[in-house]
């Protein structure tokens, strides 16, 4: 199971003050420094409305922040049932549970389920005991490193940081568009790719195209940092 945050969100209260008396149609005359319907006037003008300047314009935001980035995830095999802890004299850890969670958490992150999970056929429980898994996502190899938060099976996975391709593009064309005015459409990777695997730092190859002239594209190196927030360059 992993480990959910819980948000608390709170609406504005507006209080409100005592009614006034119903002083049936009577005229009031006007309190010194409240609004009327009547323009704001120059004490030197005749009649004639103050202009007013807008305000300035909010600066555009040049950043952005890929929501797909995952690397590590907290797993409770306990809460499996019996099956996950199996006794064998010593207590050990079922490795095809602990197979399923990494497929679970994986596609639960990025929307692609892992193939080819392999884990180590015997593993103790114990706290603080450490083992490795490996398995294949979009046809490239992902290495889990498991700890042992416990003896009763909760576990904490860190594996290889996953990128997913369409909230890469996303952020980067727009991006580019509040960079360069121009809007884009980004391609990265290989064609057909969903998910890249890509420690922090490690170039990424994209091609930028300019969507309303295809035949305008240029290619761009690409970082993404250990936040998720992605750089680049034009090559």
């Amino acid at each position: 199971m992993t480990a959910q945050p819980t948000a608390r969100i709170s609406t504005p209260m507006h209080p409100q003050g005592p009614t006034a008396p119903d002083r049936g149609d009577v005229p009031q005359p006007p309190v010194h420094g409240a609004p009327t319907d009547e323009p704001p006037r120059h004490p030197y003008d005749h009649g004639y409305p103050v202009p007013v300047t807008p305000p300035p314009a909010a600066p555009r935001r040049r950043t952005g922040r890929i929501v797909g980035v995952v690397v590590a995830a907290l797993v409770v095999l306990a809460g499996l049932g019996v099956g996950a802890l199996v006794l064998f004299g010593s207590r050990s850890l079922d490795p095809q549970s602990v197979q399923q969670e990494i497929v679970r958490i994986t596609q639960t992150a990025v929307g692609a389920a892992p193939t080819d999970v392999r884990c180590p056929d015997k593993i103790t429980a114990q706290a603080g005991g450490t083992f490795t898994c490996t398995a294949t996502v979009d046809q490239q190899p992902v290495v889990y490193d498991v700890r042992q938060d416990d003896d009763k099976g909760n576990l904490t996975i860190t594996y290889d940081r996953l990128l997913k391709v369409t909230d890469l593009e996303n952020t980067l064309a727009t991006k580019v568009r509040n960079d360069t005015d121009v809007t884009v459409n980004v391609t990265c990777g290989p064609a057909g790719r969903t998910v890249l695997v890509d420690a922090s730092g490690t170039p990424i190859t994209c091609t930028a195209t300019n969507a309303a002239d295809p035949t305008d594209s240029a290619t761009m190196k690409v970082t993404v940092d250990a936040a998720g927030t992605p750089s680049y360059t034009f090559a």
